[in-house]
This record gives structure tokens, C-alpha cells and sequence, in this order.
């Protein structure tokens, strides 16, 4: 590819794992602790030499996206060209992958023998027609995409800072609920249970209700 590039493109890649593949990364949690040191003297990061690997990872993470470097990006780099990476999950970002639905959409159309000798006609023919207006039109359909993730931002931004859960408070009110519910529902059964004894025509004193408890341990 870096061959038939004209000088100082912008080359704009996806996050497909292969575009991912990383210049000296960074240790993981599951590395030596020497290969933490090492990596940490290199980038000139200060530690002391008493920290344990949690210690020395917890740093490592605190400061390897400043270092991080992805092999493409070097290789082209080297070239005299910049790469440009799209956000990650956004193909609607991304001209290429409207045109590729478009070619699929044509060979699907025009395939009717399933010859692969065919279909790699059909995809340069569609190619071909496509032409500089065409992926002109796409280039400013991603622009219009873009435009309105921009305007959504900013409707996204303005809620979330007025959306907020107050989760002690509520658990608290949540309690307090529950606490009246409770001494209500209690003096409702006593009030029901005196209100019974009562309509009943009989003259129950406190001693009795003792006397009855008594008798029943």
C-alpha cells in the first residue's frame, strides 16, 4: 500500500485488532516485577524500589497511554505519512465501509452464478463506476454524521451534569417509610384487636390477658 500512496496522506484506520498491535508495550499486571522497573527507568518514571508489583502496576497505568505507540503508526510514519484512527465502534465514521455495503450491494445484484472469477470482475467494475463524485458524496454524508454527533454531545453533556441519585438520602426516606409503616400497622392491630374484644360484651382487663398468657407457657 505505502508504495502507491501519494506523499504526506492521511491514512484513516479502524480499531481492527491487526491496526492495534503495539510498539513496546507496557507490562501487564501479570509481568515480572523487573520487567515493571525496567519498563518504568526507561520512560523515566521515578519509584522507589521498595514497591511492591500492585504498587509499580497501579503506576504503569497512571502513565502508559502517554507512551503508547501502535507498529502502523511507526511504519507509516516512517514514510512521511499520519494516521488518522476512527472512534472505536463508529463505522458510520468511516467512508470506506459505505462504499464497501455499496459494492456487496452491487455484486449481490449482478452475481447469479456464484463464479468467484465473476464476482472479482463485478467488485473492480463497481470500483471503476464509483469514481471521485460518488466517494465525494460519501466523504460529505460522514461530515453530516459527524455534525450531528457533535450536536448530541452537547445535549448528552447538559443532562448528565443534572442527573443525579441520591442514594443514602433515598435509603434513609426509604427507612423512615418503613419505620411509620411499621408502628402504624402495629397500633392498627391493637385498636382492631381492643375494638373485638369490646363488641364481643365482654370485660377483658390487662391481669386476664396475663393470666392467659400464663396459662398457655
Amino acid at each position: 500500500m505505502i508504495p502507491n500512496l501519494p506523499p504526506n496522506s492521511v491514512v484513516v484506520v479502524d480499531n481492527a485488532s491487526y491496526h492495534n498491535k503495539q510498539l513496546d508495550a507496557a507490562p501487564t499486571s501479570n509481568s515480572k516485577k523487573a520487567d515493571m522497573q525496567t519498563w518504568l527507568r526507561q520512560k523515566g518514571i521515578e519509584f522507589e524500589e521498595t514497591m511492591l508489583k500492585p504498587e509499580l502496576y497501579n503506576l504503569i497505568k497512571k502513565c502508559k497511554d502517554k507512551f503508547k505507540k501502535f507498529n502502523i503508526d511507526a511504519i507509516l510514519n516512517e514514510a512521511g505519512h499520519s494516521v488518522l484512527r476512527l472512534p472505536p465502534y463508529h463505522p458510520d465514521l468511516n467512508p470506506i465501509e459505505m462504499a464497501w455495503s455499496q459494492i456487496k450491494s452491487y455484486v449481490a445484484c449482478k452475481n447469479v452464478t456464484w463464479n468467484l472469477t465473476r464476482i472479482t470482475e463485478l467488485i473492480h467494475e463497481k470500483v471503476n463506476l464509483m469514481g471521485a463524485t460518488e466517494w465525494g458524496k460519501l466523504c460529505t454524508k460522514v461530515k453530516e454524521i459527524e455534525a450531528d454527533y457533535c450536536k448530541s454531545d452537547h445535549v448528552v453533556d447538559m443532562t448528565t451534569e443534572t442527573f443525579a441519585i441520591h442514594i443514602g438520602d433515598h435509603d434513609s426516606d426509604s427507612d423512615e417509610d418503613g419505620s411509620s409503616s411499621d408502628d402504624s400497622d402495629d397500633d392498627e392491630m391493637a385498636t382492631s384487636s381492643t375494638n373485638t374484644v369490646a363488641s364481643s360484651g365482654f370485660h377483658v382487663t390487662h391481669d386476664d390477658l396475663l393470666e392467659g398468657v400464663s396459662t398457655l407457657l
